[in-house]
């Protein structure tokens, strides 16, 4: 048979997030007694007065094609919001509303680089950041981290890597998934100054921006260093902080001359987002703060709960996460114990042993590493914690 399919697709490599996700709910759907604690997602209903905001926009007919980078409310709303936030004024044509977060990104990609330009990217990264590079005919140029350090970038090392190989740009996460790492204000600061004195451009993802625990702060590169502006694309949305992930509502924040370009590429490949959940993601934006926080709050009690726990197995190291929603714990010290190789194979044996699901690291850039999402119920996350400590006790 004739392969029709290109060489670019070809070498796609599938989201093990999504994959092992699929594999859970098929599991549980057969009988299975299995907890998963692999989704990236809040456990959280939408708020209600964000569903209500998407049922009138249904009511009131707003269900055509809208402007392809979104309704004029909604930007004007993001450039409002993160003006004050980030103490940098946007108006509301710097600002690029898409399909997600990871549309987003992938529009910054497709804008800010040429076929083979290199794109740093650090580890543990997002599973989707190599395969989104290469899709826009990018370079991966990937930095490795280690747990050691906290898996935080900083700028010698940032010095080094450039001058070992000098990317167009950097695509960094904070915090981050899958590790929950967030930067202090001097080092971010130290990285940004660097990348704006040497005309490198910043994709700063800051999708879990809101959720920060334990006296952390987020602190985004253009806030801490204005003049950062031209040469970044700072991208967020409303999926995590708002629970709206199967809304599909991210935006981008970038001077006009990228922001226009964004939109310009964005209305020959997809399209406007969906209308209705534009006028959701405004009331989300003007009105969700409170029930923001509560969510943020029942996050970080989980994340106390599950670290108080997970700090007494024996045989793993991890660095606390500041900020996500995600424990990113070294398991390789068992590898052998259990007869495995790899995190991947970890998981698969944890899965048959005990039916509990976890997300390998191997995809994120870290063999060694394993993940855990406490975005679940306290009973759940006992319920896993209970698992995996008879897992590892097994063989310690």
């Amino acid at each position: 048979m004739t392969n029709i399919v290109s060489k670019r697709a070809s070498e796609i490599e599938p989201s093990i997030t999504l994959s092992l996700n699929t594999k859970a709910n098929a599991l549980k759907e057969a009988g299975e007694d299995v907890v998963a604690l692999a989704a990236g997602e809040p456990d959280f209903d939408t708020p209600e007065i964000i569903r209500n905001a998407g049922i009138r926009a249904i009511n009131e007919g707003k269900t055509r094609y809208t402007p392809a980078a979104g309704i004029a409310p909604l930007r004007k709303a993001v450039a409002e919001e993160y003006s004050g936030i980030l103490g940098v004024d946007y108006g509301w044509k710097e600002t690029v509303i898409s399909h997600g977060a990871k549309h987003s990104i992938f529009n910054a990609l497709f804008v800010l680089t040429d076929p083979d330009d290199e794109v740093m990217i650090t580890t543990p990264y997002w599973v989707s950041y190599p395969e989104m590079i290469k899709l826009v005919g990018a370079v991966p140029n990937i930095v490795e981290l280690s747990v050691d350090d906290g898996f935080r970038l900083t700028v010698d090392r940032l010095k080094v890597e450039v001058e070992k190989s000098r990317p167009k740009a950097i695509l960094l996460n904070t915090p981050n998934n899958p590790a929950g790492t967030v930067y202090s204000p001097s080092d971010m600061e130290a990285i940004a100054r660097f990348l704006l004195e040497e005309g490198i451009a910043l994709i700063s993802d800051e999708i879990y921006e809101y959720l920060v625990y334990g006296g952390h702060e987020h602190h985004s590169p253009v806030k801490l260093v204005p003049e950062l502006k031209d040469s970044c694309v700072v991208v967020t949305g409303v999926s995590k902080s708002y629970a709206m992930t199967g809304w599909r509502v991210g935006y981008a924040l970038a001077s006009e001359q990228v922001a226009y370009r964004m939109g310009a590429y964005q209305a020959h490949a997809t399209g406007c987002p969906n209308a209705i959940s534009q006028w959701a993601a405004v009331e989300a934006v003007k009105n969700g703060a409170d029930d923001r926080d509560m969510m943020k709050a029942s996050f970080e009690k989980r994340r106390d709960m599950f670290n108080a726990r997970l700090a007494k197995v024996p045989g793993i190291t991890y660095p606390e996460p500041g900020g996500a929603f995600y424990f990113f714990a070294d398991v390789s010290g068992l590898y052998g114990k259990c007869g495995v190789s790899g995190s991947g194979e970890f998981c698969e044996k944890l899965l048959a042993d005990k039916g509990l699901l976890l997300i390998p690291g191997g995809p994120f850039g870290c063999d060694n590493m394993v993940r855990f999402s406490f975005a679940a119920s306290e009973e759940t996350l006992n319920a896993a914690l209970d698992r995996f400590e008879s897992f590892v006790r097994d063989y310690v």
